[in-house]
């Protein structure tokens, strides 16, 4: 069956996902934009949390071998799938060599916090007023890498969603469940009350990240990357942590920092697992 060709302005489709460029119609509709091939034909192929609402081809695009996989797979699943002009798609897409393939994802249901399973060992990430989106979507990215239980962030916080920060996560908002909370203080009530311990990130005067201990559930806060953690949150942990630096460097990327704590904390668990196994 042909699909059908958008090449006007105002076909409605087309204004749909104009719109999801902007932060005010992601909240309201719950969707956002994903684009690239490998991300969406790994959204079409979940049963559950992913709902692919629509997916727009260039005809160029759509007569590869990939396009016509993802075409096959979203008509099998029933997702509306329509071609559009270069010109129209090249607006929508956020990237400056568009690979052809972008679709309309609404936001997992699972961005609320009752009845979340939390297992005996677990890690927690909380965003307090980043500002960049895409180190939002490169954090996400980090915290599905180290097998993450969830992300919190807080209002002031980029928009996860925003095309930077989805592009910057490479798939792993698919991963990962990011969820919004009005305050530090709401997030750590209920990391508190589940038990994890807070562990929050400071450029100096905390313990050695190297050094520090940890629980099995742990959650690590980061702070906005001129201002860092706010006082009410550096108030509130059980532990501050830094990360040694013995070059001149003044600090680390937001993304290299998270990386470095998290990291440590999943190798501190790997080693104890290995040492158990023997």
């Amino acid at each position: 069956m042909a699909l059908r060709l958008i090449t006007s302005r105002q076909n409605e489709i087309y204004r749909f996902l104009k719109a999801l460029t902007e932060p005010h119609t992601r909240k309201k509709h719950k969707a956002f934009l994903l684009e690239g091939a490998t991300f969406i034909a790994e959204a079409l192929e979940e049963d559950e949390a992913w709902a692919v609402l629509t997916v727009v081809l260039t005809p160029e695009f759509s007569e590869t071998e990939r396009g016509q996989r993802i075409i096959s797979e979203a008509q099998r699943k029933r997702v509306q799938v329509v071609l559009m002009a270069p010109a129209l798609f090249e607006e929508i897409s956020g990237t400056e060599t568009p690979q052809g393939v972008i679709a309309a994802v609404r936001q997992p249901q699972a961005e609320r916090l009752e009845g979340l399973k939390i297992p005996a060992v677990a890690t927690a990430l909380v965003l307090e007023g980043l500002q960049d989106p895409s180190n939002v979507g490169a954090v996400v990215r980090v915290a599905d890498a180290v097998g993450a239980l969830l992300v919190l962030y807080t209002k002031g916080t980029a928009d996860p969603y925003a095309p930077k920060a989805v592009r910057a996560s490479a798939g792993s908002l698919l991963h990962v469940p990011v969820v919004p909370v009005n305050s530090v203080s709401e997030a750590l009530s209920w990391l508190k009350a589940n038990r994890f311990q807070i562990v929050g990130t400071v450029p100096e005067g905390g313990e050695s990240v190297f050094e520090a201990n940890f629980s099995d559930q742990v959650a690590v806060l980061i702070g906005n990357e001129a201002k860092g953690l706010s006082e009410e949150a550096k108030r509130s942990v059980d532990l501050l942590v830094t990360i040694p630096m013995v070059g001149k460097a003044e600090s680390l990327n937001v993304t290299v920092a998270a990386g470095i704590v998290l990291y440590e904390i999943l190798r501190r668990r790997l080693t104890q697992s290995t040492s158990s196994a023997r």
